[in-house]
């Protein structure tokens, strides 16, 4: 599958949920390179996945080896997308209303504690309060 056609069918999967711009980046990363080749396998399970967040919602732990990530309000997932081939995570939050916005995307190697989910913990509060128009972390400093 060329890249362009793989874009079409990711913004197509996507087009009813919110994701966080670096969520794009890191998929799109993921396409060009550990994906490349391996996108129709990809997309046929991203697919399932999808379906288990819409229709599973904040149950969604109960499918496929998902995970609550421990240590936060009980809404922010990891999202499996694995096969031989691949080892693909999305870390998302689902709200009480069972809507997800996708945070982080990336490739777990078995073995590499670096690609972890747990780097990306930090970031997952981050993003969030970004997708919600949260605007804190700005300071007034008018003196």
């Amino acid at each position: 599958m060329k890249t362009k056609e793989a874009l079409e069918t990711l913004i197509k999967a996507f087009s009813v949920y919110d994701f966080h711009p670096e969520f794009v980046n890191e998929l799109r990363d993921l396409l060009k390179t550990d994906l490349k080749g391996k996108e129709a396998r990809f997309f046929k399970c991203l697919a399932t996945q999808l379906n288990y967040i819409k229709n599973l919602g904040i149950l969604v732990n109960e499918a496929d080896g998902h995970e609550i990530i421990h240590g936060f309000d009980g809404h922010y997932y990891s999202i499996h997308l694995q096969q031989v081939q691949f080892n693909i995570r999305f870390l998302v939050h689902i709200d009480s209303k069972n809507r997800p916005v996708f945070l982080c995307a990336f490739n777990e190697r078995a073995g590499h504690r670096q690609t972890s989910y747990e780097k990306y913990t930090n970031v997952l509060t981050k993003r969030f309060k970004e997708m919600q128009g949260d605007d804190n972390d700005e300071t007034n400093d008018e003196m």
